[in-house]
């Protein structure tokens, strides 16, 4: 049988002691071990506090299994995942539901519920395809990621855009509509959960794109791609945008073309992504 929260558990027997001691101290006023109900009262606080930590320990020595239905799904919307085989297939899932457990998805609206499975999974599958070659496959602490369903306003941005990150608050958010689109046509609309992950891999990893500067600008991205500055920042819902993002997005989601009309460019990003 797979535990899925080994913190939830490990509470039972601590409610337990609680509710006897509780129980005792009813029934007599001076039952003299009515003090120790302090201890299972401190192990629930701390198992609730480091919930998604304990959990994480427990799925890196138990680790779960991804869902068959979205391996289903992964292997029709991400080319990806559907060219690995063997160790690196595994190596993939196990990633996968690690990250998954380890990170929370939620959807914003009149209030905060979790996000499904199938769209967690989707937007899972970027940052572990990023790092297939580092060892930190959570990219820090950056464990939190929210989703509109349409494009949305911060106190940041206080205008409508589809995609924002926060490294220090280690927190993501997404425009669904946006997401989806991409997902479904990548061709055809920039991606912004890529754009999302590139932000922060850029700036957790700090691993110097020196060489990747000198084709970092918007005549490379639109000749690989279709795409304008003026495309990409609409979508993105936020104008300036550093040139080196999206090109660094392309490299994923493009690259036969990436390949083809930038050979020198994508040799450089061979060179820094693996």
């Amino acid at each position: 049988m797979t535990v899925s929260s080994i913190s939830r558990i490990l509470m039972i027997p601590c409610v337990g002691i609680m509710l006897y001691l509780g129980y005792q101290t009813h029934l007599d006023s001076h039952y003299p071990y009515a003090i120790w109900i302090v201890i299972p009262l401190i192990l629930l606080v701390l198992l609730y506090l480091f919930k998604p930590q304990i959990d994480y320990w427990w799925h890196t020595k138990y680790p779960l299994k991804v869902d068959k239905e979205l391996k289903s799904l992964l292997k029709k919307m991400n080319p990806y995942y559907a060219s690995l085989i063997g160790d690196e297939k595994e190596k993939f899932e196990y990633r996968l539901a690690l990250y998954m457990e380890g990170r929370a998805f939620k959807a914003v609206g009149h209030e905060h519920r979790d996000l499904p499975y199938d769209i967690s999974g989707l937007i899972s599958a970027i940052p572990i395809q990023l790092t297939m070659h580092k060892k930190d496959f959570l990219i820090g602490d950056i464990d939190r990621i929210f989703t509109y369903k349409h494009p949305f306003p911060t106190p940041q941005n206080q205008f409508l855009h589809s995609v924002e990150t926060h490294v220090e608050d280690g927190v993501i958010i997404l425009s669904l509509e946006a997401f989806n689109l991409a997902q479904t046509a990548p061709e055809q609309f920039y991606h912004i959960g890529w754009h999302a992950y590139i932000e922060v891999f850029l700036q957790v990893y700090k691993d110097d794109p020196y060489k990747l500067m000198n084709f970092a600008n918007w005549e490379t991205i639109k000749e690989i791609s279709g795409f304008s500055q003026t495309d990409i920042e609409n979508i993105v819902g936020i104008p300036n945008q550093n040139p080196l993002v999206p090109l660094c997005v392309l490299y994923f989601t493009h690259r036969e073309q990436f390949k083809d009309k930038a050979s020198s460019a994508f040799s450089a990003m061979d060179t820094f992504f693996s």
